[in-house]
């Protein structure tokens, strides 16, 4: 089988893959790494291709660096669906959040799944209400668990061959008390 030897040479995705110790380091939701990650997919309309790839902050936060690539790299028919998922190592701050509610705005059909790792300065209200506002507009965010984990490290991760299922496994209480307190940030303003 395929999968048992690690994403092949031909992989057209390969070359977007980031490397394990990166994926590591990035999406542990015990470490307080600095850098936000993001590995993203997008299926546009009805197609089942998926187009991945991943980003990180440069000068601009990592949500704000994918909008602009996403407005300026290609024509977007307003016409057109398209599903975006995003794997963040930390949950967007509230200017972050701001922006992508405008982007949503001008773009109705897109529709956007958001999984993180770790909730970010989330005692800070402004914060939590970015949180809730994107929720209000019709984004899902959840926390990820180990099914997102494992979906990740297969699709995102040059793993080594014959590691496929060796992902690091993380702490699922430290999971789920992320997700109480997005849960909590929903629900209690």
């Amino acid at each position: 089988m395929a999968s048992d030897r690690g994403p092949s040479a031909g992989d057209a995705t390969s070359r977007r893959r980031i490397e394990p110790w990166e994926f590591e380091v990035s999406f542990d939701p015990r470490e307080l790494c600095k850098e936000t990650r993001l590995l993203y997919e997008i299926k546009w309309g009805r197609s089942q291709h998926v187009w991945r790839h991943s980003g990180k902050n440069t000068t601009n936060h990592v949500e704000c660096n994918f909008i602009e690539k996403f407005t300026s790299e290609r024509p977007f028919h307003r016409s057109v669906s398209c599903c975006i998922t995003w794997f963040l190592s930390w949950s967007p701050c509230w200017e972050c959040s701001k922006a992508i509610r405008e982007f949503l705005n001008q773009h109705p059909r897109v529709t956007l799944f958001i999984y993180v790792a770790r909730l970010f300065q989330h005692m800070d209200p402004q914060n939590r209400q970015g949180l809730r506002d994107l929720i209000h507009s019709g984004v899902t965010i959840q926390i990820m668990g180990p099914t997102e984990y494992d979906y990740c490290w297969r699709n995102f991760v040059n793993y080594p061959p014959g590691k496929e299922a060796h992902w690091p496994r993380y702490p699922p209480p430290l999971m789920k008390l992320y997700a109480l307190e997005l849960h909590c940030i929903i629900l209690v303003p």
